[in-house]
């Protein structure tokens, strides 16, 4: 191996649960790595934040090495690493992983320890940088063994690991028995190498069907009825629509606003939205690449993301829309998140699904075609390039960006739910201006 490849292992303390393990996890990730041949540097660093991911890569790039294996261990979200805490949370945007040139060795390698990082991050972060990248797919427990689950409790004494397995928040409670039995075996990482996407991740190859599904954006009643609540009475408003998709909500919104702009990434998506909304004088549709708005400072008083959000980049669109609202103005999301029910909310549950009954009876030809959509094959690969987010960490990122304001459930089901913010006036929020970029 080159004299100049370093093994970079970073890891968080302060973001959530077990922070004081991690250390002991990167230590005894870092002595296997030595026992078994390593001749180089390994750096371990405890990283807060992204600017503190940035200064490690930095330095190891300022003294002209390269990084053979890069190792995160710590909490992750659907879309990777998380830093700082639950109360801001932190994270790198695909669009920010994309901007970012990291001194990679040749043949190098990437590892996230980490929960169900093998969902997408990883796969995304080969892609990106072009190298093997590692993840497990369930979700990751602290082991005194790397081989099966034993019980670790809150010991900082090594060795120590973080291990993908099977337990009660992803097989129920048998699960859960066999693992604190001991007899729930390890999950052995996966391995991804670079691929092409080929356009898989957009709407394009769905727009057909989506479309087709949302002729009348009224018949998601809930979503409707909380925006028509949340939205001003005032009719000369103007109204971005980020992920506008076919363009169906500004067309439902178009007699009471003053204009509607929607924008979206999937230029064949928006092509239906101008094909809908030809004779609508007052909409109009806009191509966009990456978390950019092209428009000018204080354009718009309502900026909406309609079961868009959990796909954005957060953090560099956030900054965005604030830039595009007028004072006073605001954001409203609304969109669907992961999360297993919780006993005490069963009877809600049983409210929303005799609702959503009711719903479907009501409108057969919908139901029908929303089936027909979710259960197609490019519908199902479109999602494993863009998965749902969990409800904490779309709740602990758009609360504690604007202080005060609650996110609400509209609809529940088994392991997924409705829900939605309203930011009140955008100014009110923090500004944050974070450790990157």
């Amino acid at each position: 191996m080159d004299p100049s490849s370093v093994i970079l292992i970073i890891y968080t303390t302060k973001y959530r649960l077990g922070g004081a393990q991690f250390p002991v996890v990167a230590k005894t990730l870092a002595e296997e790595i030595r026992t078994a041949g390593f001749e180089g540097e390994i750096v371990c660093r405890a990283v807060e934040s992204k600017v503190d991911v940035l200064r490690a890569i930095s330095e190891i790039r300022d003294a002209g090495n390269r990084i053979a294996e890069f190792h995160f261990v710590g909490h992750s979200g659907m879309y990777g690493p998380m830093f700082a805490t639950t109360a801001f949370p932190e994270q790198f945007s695909p669009y920010e992983w994309q901007q970012m040139d990291l001194p990679f060795a040749e043949r190098a390698s990437a590892y996230f320890h980490c929960c169900r990082s093998a969902r997408w991050f990883a796969p995304f972060f080969a892609r990106t940088f072009g190298i093997t990248s590692h993840g497990f797919f369930w979700y990751t427990t602290f082991s005194k063994s790397k081989e099966r689950y034993i019980a670790a409790g809150e010991s900082t004494k090594g060795p120590l690991y973080t291990i993908g397995c099977k337990g009660r928040k992803s097989h129920g409670y048998t699960a859960s028995i066999q693992k604190r039995l001991g007899f729930m075996p390890a999950e052995k990482i996966k391995a991804f190498e670079p691929q092409r996407v080929n356009g898989a991740d957009t709407y394009n190859e769905v727009a057909e069907l989506y479309d087709a599904v949302f002729t009348d954006i009224r018949v998601r009643k809930d979503e409707w009825d909380w925006l028509n609540e949340h939205l001003p009475k005032n009719r000369d408003i103007r109204v971005l629509d980020i992920g506008c998709g076919n363009g169906a909500l500004l067309n439902a919104l178009s007699d009471r606003i003053g204009e509607g702009v929607g924008v979206d990434e999937s230029a064949a998506i928006l092509e239906r939205a101008r094909r809908r909304n030809s004779e609508v004088s007052n909409l109009k549709f806009e191509v966009i690449k990456g978390p950019v708005l092209p428009f000018e400072d204080g354009s718009f008083d309502i900026v909406i993301s309609l079961m868009s959000f959990r796909y954005l980049d957060w953090d560099p669109l956030l900054a965005e829309i604030k830039r595009v609202t007028k004072p006073g103005g605001k954001l409203l999301i609304v969109d669907m998140v992961t999360v297993p029910v919780k006993t005490s909310e069963y009877p809600r549950l049983m409210k929303d699904k005799l609702r959503t009954m009711k719903a479907q009876r009501s409108n057969v030809d919908y139901d029908q075609k929303l089936q027909r959509l979710v259960s197609h094959p490019d519908w199902k690969k479109m999602l494993e390039y863009n998965p749902i987010r969990s409800e904490h960490e779309m709740k602990w990122y758009l609360e504690s960006r604007f202080p005060g304001q609650k996110m609400e459930i509209l609809n529940m089901a088994w392991n997924s739910r409705i829900v939605a913010f309203d930011s009140g006036p955008v100014e009110n929020g923090v500004e944050a201006k974070l450790t990157y970029p």
